[in-house]
């Protein structure tokens, strides 16, 4: 490969060159004109102009071409890491701005991917909260509208409709107060309030609530630990929302007559939880989005269950919060398991 000369090279041989013309018409001169001249002159003259004009062109060399990568540098925003080895006369000068250029175009080329691929999951976002909000705001004003329009004396009948009325308009503010809660936590306005508690305790509270919804289905629920109690570091109340949002999918996403079963790990500082259950699982390309606002794998099933489609994304958000992990795994008609850690509670 051809190495592309350095400022230092092209400079000294432009120097010789001109040293060596300047010497022979130097020389010409003297023989012409039978001029008398000191030996040492025919070697201090070459070395002299060899010398001046080595520094004279590395000077505009390095100008010219510091002051046009300058530009180049100045638009893609990055250091002026060339600066130094020109200094140095390095032969690589130009092989450090092309890999700075090429390193500057890959990562514009990731940017704009990731750009177009937020854009696409803006749009959807936009349809889908359009779509949540606008099917209980045309619901309530549905049947306040049947009631403007019946017969007022009808107590029993203006009742039971503004009860359904009222049951969209509760829909309504839980989707707007679970959107404020989700921006919360992206901003970081949330504060946690961290205290010791005993996880096993806290998840027998949360299965204890949904345990008419389990048995309804027929779905056990199974807490595997060889401790009676095991205790974290986290904000108690959030971590109970985790629990609420991750039982409750595994309930209503499972099958009659599963099972959910709910185990931990320890890992030294930290606890891993495990919520596994052996419904239908999801597909592979639904996993990498299931913590998205709104997005639902099984959006046939999803209208059966209800929920606003923004459960897992709360809990995604109260889980990295903790500065901890969550993750899903699953395999189609084997089940779906979700596994988040926590710090553990090590008393001083």
């Amino acid at each position: 490969m051809r190495r592309t000369p350095s400022p230092n090279i092209i400079s000294l041989y432009s120097s010789l060159a001109v040293a060596i013309f300047s010497t022979a018409i130097f020389l010409s001169i003297s023989f012409i004109f039978f001029s008398r001249i000191n030996i040492m002159d025919y070697v201090v003259f070459p070395l002299t102009i060899f010398s001046v004009t080595f520094f004279l062109f590395r000077f505009v060399l390095v100008r010219f071409i510091y002051s046009k990568i300058k530009i180049i540098y100045k638009t893609i925003g990055k250091p002026l890491k060339f600066q130094t080895e020109m200094r140095d006369g390095s032969n690589n000068v130009m092989k450090t701005v092309e890999r700075d250029v090429a390193e500057w175009a890959i990562n514009k080329n990731k940017q704009i991917r990731e750009l177009r691929k937020m854009e696409q999951y803006r749009k959807e976002f936009v349809g889908n909260v359009s779509h949540e909000l606008k099917t209980p705001i045309f619901n309530a004003q549905g049947y306040i509208e049947t009631v403007l329009e019946s017969d007022l004396t009808d107590h029993n009948f203006i009742k039971q409709y503004l009860e359904k009325a009222n049951s969209n308009i509760e829909r309504l503010e839980t989707i707007v107060n679970d959107l404020l809660e989700i921006s919360k936590f992206e901003t970081g306005r949330i504060q946690l309030e961290k205290e010791p508690f005993d996880l096993v305790k806290l998840f027998k509270k949360v299965i204890f609530q949904y345990q008419h919804i389990a048995q309804q289905d027929d779905v056990a629920i199974t807490i595997h630990s060889e401790e009676n109690t095991i205790f974290v570091f986290a904000d108690q109340k959030r971590i109970m929302q985790v629990l609420e949002n991750l039982i409750s999918n595994s309930i209503k996403y499972g099958r009659e007559g599963g099972k959910i079963d709910i185990n931990f790990y320890d890992l030294d500082e930290q606890f891993l939880v495990e919520i596994a259950d052996n419904g239908p699982g999801i597909r592979e390309e639904d996993i990498t989005r299931i913590f998205e606002r709104f997005y639902r794998a099984d959006k046939s099933r999803s209208k059966k269950v209800g929920g606003t489609g923004l459960g897992l994304s709360i809990v995604k958000n109260i889980i990295e919060a903790h500065e901890q992990t969550i993750n899903v795994r699953s395999e189609i008609d084997k089940g779906t398991t979700f596994s988040f850690t926590l710090q553990k509670y090590i008393p001083e």
